[in-house]
């Protein structure tokens, strides 16, 4: 039985789905350097790690994270 293997690559529909960001934004984003994206003719493609390593703010130099007092 073959494994099922896991996409190590994000879309711009999967960056939207995760963040909850528009198109244009989610395509700035990728463009920021921030991360590493492949482009495959017209489609752009972020590395997996790379982006969740950003989205957790480790090499996130353009965020900042707030922890909300309740």
């Amino acid at each position: 039985m073959p494994e099922k293997l896991e996409k190590e690559l994000l879309t711009v529909t999967d960056i939207k789905k995760i963040t909850g960001l528009g198109r244009d934004t989610v395509y700035e984003l990728m463009h920021s350097g921030e991360f590493t994206v492949l482009r495959f003719g017209r489609s752009f493609k972020a590395n997996k790690r790379e982006f969740y390593d950003w989205l957790n703010n480790k090499n996130n130099s353009n965020s900042y994270v707030y922890t909300l007092k309740t």
